[in-house]
């Protein structure tokens, strides 16, 4: 539908018809249980915790845009490591239309076989979130 269309259609709705204005409203769980309504900047802070904590393909419910491959880390070389984390963190967080960059600050090894991920996600809201990941490398 192009934009005349779409004015054509909102004109034939006259008075009747009211704009709305989608939000980004959620659940706040905390100890498995429900505890508040969020929406906007908390909503997507909550919303890039939870991309962070679910690995790709895996559950059925989500489609295949939502979580992170970092598991596919696992026996890998570090420079290759160092790479393909940064470009996985990315697709990770940019599949939601709510961020508008994603910038990894570092990716440090932090122990024998894991590293850590560091990153600024900046959001439509015009407020950044700060991104720590720890990723077991074997």
């Amino acid at each position: 539908m192009d934009e005349d269309e779409s004015q054509d259609a909102m004109d034939a709705l006259g008075s009747d018809y009211e704009e709305v204005t989608l939000t980004s409203r959620t659940y706040q769980v905390k100890n498995g249980r429900v505890i508040n309504m969020i929406d906007d900047y908390e909503a997507m802070v909550q919303a890039v915790d939870k991309i962070m904590q679910t690995e790709r393909f895996v559950y059925p419910i989500y489609d295949e845009n939502y979580g992170h491959d970092l598991t596919d880390l696992i026996a890998k070389d570090f420079d290759y490591i160092q790479v393909e984390a940064e470009r996985m963190f990315e697709e990770a967080l940019k599949a939601d239309d709510r961020v508008t960059d994603v910038t990894v600050d570092d990716i440090v090894p932090s122990g024998k076989d894991s590293l850590l991920i560091t990153a600024i996600v900046d959001t439509i809201f015009n407020k950044s979130i700060n991104v720590e990941k720890g990723v077991d490398t074997n």
